[in-house]
């Protein structure tokens, strides 16, 4: 899950970057963006839900 987050990040750092270059776009990459940083959320709190529970 956590690498899931990572690469949700990576497209929306990506997407932002995008939108930058192309402002007839722009909007809807932004968007996009959002999307996969909601997304990368989420897959860290699921995550932390399941992470393993260490024994000590």
């Amino acid at each position: 899950m956590i690498s899931s987050a990572r690469a949700h990040e990576r497209a929306a750092v990506l997407l932002e970057r995008m939108a930058d270059a192309d402002p007839e776009e722009a909007e809807a990459h932004v968007q996009s963006a959002a999307r996969q940083r909601r997304w990368a959320a989420n897959d860290r709190e699921l995550a932390e839900e399941y992470a393993p529970v260490e024994s000590g």
